[in-house]
């Protein structure tokens, strides 16, 4: 009777090489050491460390540095506050920390995910296409497209952080129903 050779026990049951997503829509947290990089460079460019932003930001310094590291994960609100201290908008926050990266896009994610299917959708695909290729789509002329956004917008209940959080929070989750849940 041959033997065959077989991998211990742990090594067949265990998880190799996965990486977690920048973006998790089950647990609704961003991290990772891109995303913990990409802080920092924003950081960085607003002249600020890692503490000066999680001051700026009102979050736990401890726990901001462990995001630079990518040792640690944040949710919705905490995105919001950073968002806020970068003066980043929702969109231009998560393309420059790489939750929606180019990446993303090539593997199928459709730059127009936060707009409706229909006629809604096809007129800002024409307004790109007139655009000049080399210019940056302007986000307010693509995101007041969004009847949902642009109710966000109007209203008055919400202040200015809530109204970062709950787009960011519309933006990610209409992201991860057209990636599969991750990002």
């Amino acid at each position: 009777m041959a033997t065959e050779a077989s991998a211990p026990r742990s090594a067949i049951t265990s998880r190799m090489d996965v990486q977690q997503p920048a973006y998790d829509g089950a647990t609704g947290t961003a991290g990772g050491p891109d995303f913990g990089a990409a802080v920092v460079r924003l950081a960085a460019a607003k002249e600020l460390d890692v503490a000066a932003l999680a001051a700026a930001a009102e979050l736990d310094p401890v726990l901001l540095e462990q995001v630079a590291a990518g040792e640690a994960r944040l949710a919705v609100p905490a995105m919001a506050r950073l968002a806020r201290a970068l003066r980043l908008r929702p969109i231009a926050f998560l393309q420059q920390t790489g939750l929606l990266g180019l990446d993303v896009y090539a593997f199928g994610l459709d730059p127009l995910y936060f707009l409706p299917d229909g006629q809604i959708r096809y007129d800002a695909r024409i307004y790109m296409r007139e655009i000049n290729p080399r210019h940056a789509v302007p986000e307010g002329d693509m995101t007041k497209r969004n009847p949902v956004l642009q109710a966000l917008t109007d209203d008055t209940v919400l202040d200015p952080l809530g109204k970062l959080e709950v787009e960011l929070a519309y933006l990610l989750r209409a992201a991860v129903q057209g990636t599969g849940g991750r990002l």
